[in-house]
């Protein structure tokens, strides 16, 4: 008589005469013959006769827990015993994991003896929470001994460069420090490997050793990088901003950026006991006609440089870009800000732009304008006058070549609003046998000083000296008026109005320059 093995959902097995109705709760193994050969193969499948509800009470327990784009699944044994098999797979892992390194990692993980299994301080798999997809791991070398404990992790190529390895670190990190026996947490990396360096240092670790190729970083919970918060510009937030920023710039002086409205730009601040450390702003500028860049503002306070902050913030504004499907980040430092200049270049930004600043000098010689060409003050009260001259403008500054070749896309309300503000600055119109071919507005004067808002040819009429007659007629303006006047030049596309400055009585005295991060550029 022919016998089939069962199996029950506790793991039991059993013979049973084949062709009869099973039992509820039993169900076939598939294997069939005779009552000895079917118990020859219970005897050697059926290894452990512990119920399955007793193994997994008795099973050490596993810790999951999520972050703001994560959730960290710390893996049992058997979970990661199976990362050691050269041919597993899973639909539920990204391309390009189980990492080069998992099979390291499993190996020393399955090294250790039962009194150094302890809840929380195994091998994590990083899911993606918008997919559900395991993405990398991370974990700890063993539980903590003498209050230290060691961390790795890695991370699929295909996933790097958007911040989930500094967010994981710091959600475990955190965790570490609430357990009893941590008070240092180390990670080891070879000298070549930048990115996972700066996965460290976003984290708020410091370098402490090297030896040979292998750099050492600690972590204390002191030094934990705080957690950073979504802030909107209402007073509060601008009040935030304008505090670091005192703090942070000799002069403190900014133009407040706008967005494009209903753009939902990136704006995010780290706070520490209720204190503005730094903010981060990104997104599309308003008036810009960009379709590959967002403008991006990084600003943190001196006081709390070297801890990371600032490439933490960058972090989050390259995911945020990508998601808005931008090829680059555009940033400006100023030539006497020294510091912020050589940041974005070690984090892989490339010049595309140069803003001079150039003060004219009072009662210096100024070139006199070509015989053809007439320029005319207009009165911001005359209306007829003020259109034909924001009609120009429109034109002009759809005209202007920006850093990277980016486009004006300005209304004419808008561009009557930055040529007229609050009133009381100046407005020349230069005119070609009547024809209006250029401009040039300015600010109101404050305490004996003026600003030039901006100074535009036709880009048809260049080459015939429309900034030379422009800028004498402001210099005969500031010498009656006994100010001095300021100018801000795009050097790169503006070059004919940078060459008319020092004919003007002009001298450069500091500048901006504009940086661009590209995107799918490898970044740490």
């Amino acid at each position: 008589m022919n016998h089939d093995v069962v199996s029950n959902d506790e793991g039991q097995y059993s013979t049973w005469p084949a062709g009869r109705e099973l039992p509820e709760g039993w169900k076939p193994t598939g294997f069939s013959g005779s009552e000895e050969a079917c118990l020859h193969h219970i005897a050697q499948e059926w290894t452990d006769l512990t119920p399955v509800t007793v193994r997994e009470l008795r099973a050490p327990r596993t810790h999951t827990f999520s972050t703001e784009r994560l959730v960290l699944r710390e893996l049992t044994a058997d979970q990661v015993a199976a990362l050691l098999d050269e041919n597993a797979t899973s639909e539920d892992w990204t391309d390009g994991y189980p990492l080069p390194g998992s099979k390291y990692a499993a190996t020393g993980f399955g090294r250790r003896t039962a009194d150094q299994m302890r809840y929380g301080f195994g091998m994590y798999h990083l899911v993606r929470a918008s997919d559900g997809l395991v993405i990398g791991e991370m974990g700890f070398h063993q539980p903590p001994s003498g209050g230290t404990v060691e961390v790795g992790f890695g991370l699929a190529e295909s996933c790097r460069g958007a911040g989930y390895a500094t967010e994981a670190l710091t959600g475990l990190a955190r965790w570490a420090f609430s357990q009893p026996g941590v008070d240092r947490i180390v990670g080891r990396t070879t000298e070549s490997n930048t990115p996972s360096q700066g996965v460290l240092t976003r984290t708020g670790f410091t370098h402490v050793s090297r030896d040979g190729e292998i750099e050492r970083f600690v972590l204390g919970a002191g030094d934990l990088a705080p957690a950073f918060e979504p802030f909107d510009l209402d007073d509060e937030g601008r009040a935030a901003i304008a505090e670091v920023i005192e703090a942070r710039l000799a002069n403190g002086r900014r133009h407040e950026l706008s967005f494009v409205p209903g753009s939902g730009p990136l704006l995010r601040t780290v706070r520490e006991d209720g204190r503005a450390l730094g903010f981060v702003q990104c997104g599309a500028l308003k008036g810009v006609d960009d379709k590959d860049n967002h403008f991006l503002d990084i600003v943190v306070r001196p006081e709390a440089a070297r801890r990371g902050l600032a490439s933490r913030l960058l972090a989050e504004a390259r995911v945020f870009a990508r998601a808005e499907g931008k090829t680059g980040l555009v940033a400006a430092t100023a030539d006497e800000d020294e510091i912020s200049g050589a940041w974005v270049h070690k984090h892989g930004f490339e010049v595309i732009g140069l803003h001079g600043v150039s003060k004219r000098t009072p009662g210096a010689p100024a070139a006199p304008a070509p015989a053809h060409l007439s320029v005319e003050q207009v009165d911001a009260a005359d209306a007829t006058a003020v259109e034909e001259l924001v009609a120009l403008a429109t034109v002009t500054f759809a005209e202007a070549v920006l850093p990277g070749g980016v486009k004006l896309r300005l209304e004419p309300e808008t561009v009557r609003q930055i040529l007229i503000g609050d009133g009381g600055g100046l407005l020349l119109l230069c005119r070609q046998e009547g024809r209006p071919v250029g401009w040039l507005a300015s600010d109101a004067v404050r305490d004996g000083a003026v600003n030039l808002v901006d100074v535009q040819p036709l880009a048809e009429c260049a080459g015939v000296g429309v900034p030379d007659a422009l800028l004498a007629a402001a210099a005969r303006w500031a010498d009656r008026e006994e100010v001095t006047v300021t100018a801000i030049v795009e050097e790169k596309g503006q070059a004919e109005l940078a060459a008319a400055l020092p004919r003007a009585g002009f001298d450069r005295k500091d500048g901006r320059t504009i940086w661009r991060l590209t995107l799918d550029a490898a970044c740490a």
